[in-house]
């Protein structure tokens, strides 16, 4: 009788098979956007690889954000009776959840509305003409934490904050961001030791050490930030 893979290997091959990413599934897309078809088109073009679930107004939307807790908001700025509202819920949202990844799809392209909510915490800016496949390859950057501006839109003169926090990552020593790569690839501690040359209690320091500078409290949005982390690093090499 075949005997089962290593758990340490089968983990390598197969990050999804470690127990923390069968516990706390992929977190989805939420689109907020009082248009149900924008919410249908946003289904068929990320459904295959992405949950998306939809809000149609900002109370709805924030409600949906904290049940949610989604890798990424899709979010329009305009709502009825609410000339952009989707502005007030940026802030509302970048408040409470400074980590949260924000990509504004709307049909305003006026440089200093774009630059107002990217002030106000959106990471990425996608008109709604846009082809198809611009919307995968948008909320791939955002997911990552990378600025994301339809090429589209004249920003020049216009002032924007230096750079987009994604995650304070640069405040990480580069120990602990190895230790939360390895964690975001689905490695076990004991793992992450043995890749890293150090003991578990010393990987378990790392990554407590990595949770409290990104101002981390819930275990699940750990696991999320730390995929995040090796996504950007597999995407980088």
């Amino acid at each position: 009788m075949p005997q089962p893979a290593h758990p340490t290997l089968a983990t390598r091959l197969n990050p999804l098979k470690h127990h923390a990413f069968q516990r706390y599934p992929l977190s989805p897309i939420l689109v907020v956007d009082d248009h149900p078809i924008i919410a249908e088109a946003c289904r068929i073009v990320l459904g295959d690889v992405e949950d998306v679930v939809a809000a149609r107004d900002v109370p709805s939307g924030y409600e949906a954000f904290l049940e949610h807790r989604p890798g990424v908001v899709i979010l329009d700025l305009t709502f009825p009776g609410e000339a952009l509202g989707g502005v007030d819920l940026l802030h509302r949202i970048s408040s409470d959840a400074p980590l949260a990844r924000i990509l504004v799809f709307s049909m305003h392209a006026d440089a200093n509305i774009v630059a107002s909510a990217i002030k106000a915490g959106a990471i990425g800016y996608l008109l709604k003409d846009s082809p198809p496949d611009e919307l995968p390859k948008a909320v791939r950057q955002v997911r990552l934490g990378h600025r994301y501006v339809d090429e589209r839109i004249n920003l020049r003169g216009v002032p924007l904050p230096d750079h987009v926090d994604s995650g304070k990552v640069a405040t990480l020593t580069r120990r602990e961001r190895e230790a939360l790569s390895l964690l975001g690839q689905g490695n076990s501690y004991s793992a992450i030791a043995e890749e890293l040359v150090i003991t578990p209690r010393a990987v378990a320091r790392l990554i407590k050490q990595a949770r409290t500078k990104l101002g981390i409290r819930r275990t699940s949005d750990l696991l999320r930030r730390a995929r995040d982390l090796a996504g950007g690093a597999d995407r980088s090499n």
